[in-house]
């Protein structure tokens, strides 16, 4: 009998993105690994992504849409760098985004993260939906993201927090990704909005649960189904932003609030982080259990407890020790 390969199945439906899993983009898609991307940033970042400052124990993953920087010790500047585009982003964008948070998390001399983009019109316009058409017409497969979602955050949990510093614009994905991030500072032309209604899609990348939780029910409809933009003032209002900032002092203002929290203890700032975040998905007397469950025990018998102790005894600054819970 003639030995004959069986029929690779191919899927032609779309779905909703999945955790990921080996990922390989069509060639045409994907840009060279070697390209240098242009700075515009106009006054943070050096032109292309620096090499890790002696501080730093590993080498972050290889970013191709996005600029990678330390500013001070302990601190991560991350910016999406394609603002001819907003700063939209194609696929690969997100894939490796995903990997720079998990990179970020496991880093132990990195304990806060600054998430920007560059320019002064868009912090993230959401996914490139050219690039999403042409993967559309030339299959119909919905790419699957990491399981942090899109930009690697949207539905991110992780270990560290994140500040945002919106620049401008925080539409579709971008948006997504704002809103689980830790603190939010914003541009005075920064605009939010869901505008998937407009464009036939619908926001599900973690959006619509947390809109839903942090500002009821009639103002998350009034967002999702309108597809309206909310602007910076009705942000602050509504307690999504923390502080509207100049353009030129945006992400500097962004790094010292990072620096502020990276002065504390790194395991303290981690387990009250997450046990936080705990209660987006359990409620507040299992969010407290679980604390309690999960990370108390380590918190308390760390290094850094006794530390932090002993400091408040002896009236000295305490010296943390990276975190290893």
């Amino acid at each position: 009998p003639t030995n004959t390969k069986p029929k690779k199945k191919t899927s032609k439906t779309l779905s909703i993105p999945l955790p990921l899993s080996s990922p390989t983009l069509p060639t045409s898609l994907l840009p060279p690994l070697n390209q240098k991307i242009k700075n515009t940033h106009n006054n943070v970042h050096p032109l292309d992504n620096p090499p890790n400052p002696p501080w730093i124990t590993t080498p972050y993953p290889h970013q191709t849409h996005t600029l990678v920087s330390f500013p001070s010790r302990h601190i991560l500047l991350v910016t999406i760098n394609r603002p001819q585009h907003r700063n939209c982003l194609p696929v690969l964008g997100t894939i490796e985004l995903g990997a720079l948070w998990k990179w970020y998390d496991a880093e132990p001399e990195l304990r806060c993260a600054v998430f920007t983009g560059a320019g002064d019109q868009a912090f993230c316009a959401g996914m490139d939906l050219k690039e999403r058409l042409e993967i559309m017409e030339k299959g119909g497969v919905a790419w699957e993201y990491p399981s942090g979602g899109f930009a690697g955050m949207s539905n991110r949990t992780g270990r560290k927090p994140v500040v945002v510093a919106a620049n401008g614009h925080a539409h579709g994905g971008g948006f997504e990704a704002l809103l689980n991030a830790d603190v939010i500072f914003a541009s005075p032309n920064t605009t939010f909005s869901l505008p998937e209604v407009l464009r036939g899609v619908s926001a599900l990348a973690g959006a619509l649960p947390r809109v839903f939780l942090l500002f009821g029910n009639h103002r998350a409809m009034d967002l999702i189904l309108t597809g309206r933009r909310l602007s910076a003032e009705e942000a602050l209002a509504w307690g999504l932003v923390k502080e509207i900032v100049p353009q030129e002092k945006l992400v500097p203002r962004a790094i010292e609030y990072a620096e502020l929290i990276a002065g504390m203890c790194p395991d303290s700032v981690v387990v009250s982080r997450l046990a936080a975040r705990e209660a987006w998905e359990t409620g507040v007397s299992r969010a407290t259990m679980r604390g309690q469950e999960l990370w108390a025990e380590g918190m308390l018998r760390s290094e850094n407890a006794k530390e932090g102790l002993e400091a408040y005894r002896e009236k000295r600054a305490p010296r943390w020790r990276p975190s290893h819970l």
